[in-house]
């Protein structure tokens, strides 16, 4: 699936939505930008790492708790963050969820990425294992490694 200017995806067990702001296609791939709400203390997603994209973060609403590098910082309101390629981290929504815009760039094919993402998860009545979602995102080693 490749996502549009105001594609929507949402997880109803997870409490999670993505709509998405800009796309590769929409800026010629210079980034894509979506804004994310997560709800209270979300899951924590897996260290990972963005070989050659920059992500930027904007907090609209509530907080995000962050792991990026060695440091550990809770984003607020107004805060911004970026995290540059090739460093792990790791975010989450805090007590009171968390509403946010998030750029990648360049593009790549990030939004197919999230896409897939959502597609595994819907695919597997919202309960993907480990292993499913691995394989969901192993075609995108451009965009998306372990760390």
């Amino acid at each position: 699936m490749t996502p549009e200017v105001g594609t929507e995806l949402v997880n109803p067990v997870a409490g999670t939505k993505t709509v998405f702001l800009a796309t590769a296609e929409s800026t010629g791939g210079e980034h894509v930008e979506i804004e994310a709400t997560y709800p209270p203390n979300s899951t924590r997603p897996a260290r990972h790492l963005h070989p050659a994209q920059t992500e930027h973060f904007a907090v609209l609403a509530g907080s995000l708790e962050v792991r990026r590098g060695d440091e550990a910082f809770t984003a607020g309101v107004g805060e911004e963050f970026s995290v540059e390629p090739g460093i792990a981290h790791q975010m989450w929504a805090g007590e009171d969820g968390a509403v946010f815009r998030w750029r990648t760039s360049p593009a790549l094919r990030t939004g197919e990425l999230y896409c897939s993402m959502w597609e595994c998860a819907r695919d597997a009545d919202w309960a993907p294992s480990g292993l499913q979602m691995f394989e969901a995102v192993s075609a995108f080693a451009d965009e998306f490694r372990l760390a």
